[in-house]
């Protein structure tokens, strides 16, 4: 006889997993479904998060995004953002873990704007007593 106590048998019920066949059977069903929609255009408005100068953005197509980092690239130039985290519109999300694969997804910008800022002066004021 082994008495119910908590820690004879946890409070939260036991997790059953599900079976690997019937998993893969799910998994190559939603994989399909995906790329039909993909194949016929039928997935409206996409979106992504790219991971791009030490932050994370939102974007969809038309766009703009302001960054306060130094780049060499010249106007005009188109650059490859390859830190995507996850692509979606309105009946599927792509989601990576950590990122998607560069084969996978593409997404691509287009350099508008340089412009230089004043430099910005840090002042720190530092008493010096009997110096």
């Amino acid at each position: 006889y082994v008495p119910k106590t908590s820690l004879s048998s946890p409070p939260w019920p036991e997790v059953v997993l599900p079976d690997p066949a019937e998993e893969t059977k799910r998994h190559a069903e939603v994989v399909g479904k995906v790329n039909e929609l993909i194949a016929t255009g039928q997935y409206g408005r996409l979106f992504a998060v790219v991971h791009f100068a030490s932050q994370q953005w939102k974007v969809t197509s038309e766009d703009l995004i302001l960054i306060n980092n130094k780049l060499d690239i010249a106007c005009g130039e188109r650059i490859r953002l390859e830190k995507v985290l996850l692509v979606g519109a309105d009946n599927f999300t792509l989601l990576g873990k950590p990122l998607l694969g560069k084969d996978l997804v593409r997404v691509e910008a287009t350099v508008i704007e340089k412009t230089e800022s004043w430099p910005k002066i840090n002042m720190k004021f530092r008493k010096r007593k009997n110096y």
